[in-house]
C-alpha cells in the first residue's frame, strides 16, 4: 500500500480521530482548503458528524435519490446533497433522519434546506444545511448517487471524507487522507501542548511560538 493509499480499517480509524476532533483542527490539517462556505451551517447543536460522503445528486430538490440514499448509504457514511441552483428546496426531513439514524448514517450535509427540524433536533441527528423550509419534495424526476457533486462551493466525490460542526464543514479528498491523518495528529499534538501551556499560566504569545511552522 502506498502512502496516498488508506485501507478501510484506516479510514475508519481516521473518521474516529475526526470525530473526537472538530473541523477547525480538520481545517488545520487540510492547510486551509476544503472549507465550505459558512452558509450551510449546523442545524443541530453540538452534534459533530465524520464519515465518507455518500453523494447525491437531487436535481430541484427532487426526492428520489434522497429516499434512496436514506435507504442505501452504508452506516458511518455522511450524506452529502447536491440540488444544483434551487437553494431553496426541501432536501431531508423526519422520516429521513428515522431510517437513517437507524441504519447508522453519520449525518447530512446540503446544499438547500430541511424540515422537520424539531424532530430532528429531538433525535440530534447531525444535519447541515442552509436553513429550513416547510416544503416537502416533488417525486418522478431521477438524480443520481456516487457521483461527483458540488456543494458549498466545494466538489465532493463519492468516498472523500467530510468533517462538520458547529464551526462548519471541511471535505478531506479519500486520496490525500494519509497525508492528512498525519497533518491531524500534529495538529492534535499542537493542541494538546498549547492546552498544557495555558494551564501552566503561559500566555498567548508562548503559544503561538509553540506552534509549527
Amino acid at each position: 500500500m502506498s502512502m496516498a493509499e488508506l485501507l478501510d480499517a484506516d479510514i475508519a480509524l481516521l473518521c474516529d480521530r475526526l470525530r473526537a476532533a472538530s473541523a477547525a483542527a480538520a481545517y488545520e490539517a487540510m492547510e486551509g482548503r476544503g472549507h465550505m462556505s459558512p452558509a450551510l451551517r449546523a442545524l443541530v447543536a453540538d452534534a459533530l458528524c465524520a464519515g465518507p460522503a455518500y453523494t447525491v445528486r437531487a436535481p430541484a430538490g427532487y426526492g428520489d435519490e434522497i429516499v434512496r440514499a436514506a435507504d442505501e448509504a452504508p452506516p458511518g457514511s455522511v450524506i452529502v446533497i447536491d440540488v444544483g441552483p434551487a437553494r431553496d428546496a426541501c432536501t431531508w426531513g423526519g422520516t429521513g433522519t428515522a431510517v437513517a439514524q437507524r441504519r447508522g448514517i453519520a449525518g447530512v450535509v446540503s446544499n438547500a434546506r430541511v424540515r422537520d427540524i424539531a424532530e430532528i433536533r429531538r433525535v440530534r441527528f447531525p444535519v447541515f444545511a442552509r436553513g429550513t423550509v416547510a416544503s416537502g419534495w416533488a417525486r418522478g424526476r431521477r438524480g443520481a448517487t456516487g457521483v461527483p457533486v458540488s456543494v458549498g462551493g466545494q466538489i465532493v466525490h463519492a468516498g472523500d471524507l467530510v468533517c462538520a460542526d458547529d464551526d462548519g464543514i471541511v471535505v478531506i479528498p479519500r486520496g490525500e487522507a494519509a497525508a492528512f491523518m498525519a497533518r491531524l495528529e500534529a495538529r492534535l499534538a499542537f493542541e494538546r501542548e498549547a492546552a498544557r501551556i495555558v494551564d501552566g499560566g503561559g500566555r498567548y504569545a508562548d503559544v503561538m511560538a509553540a506552534k509549527p511552522a
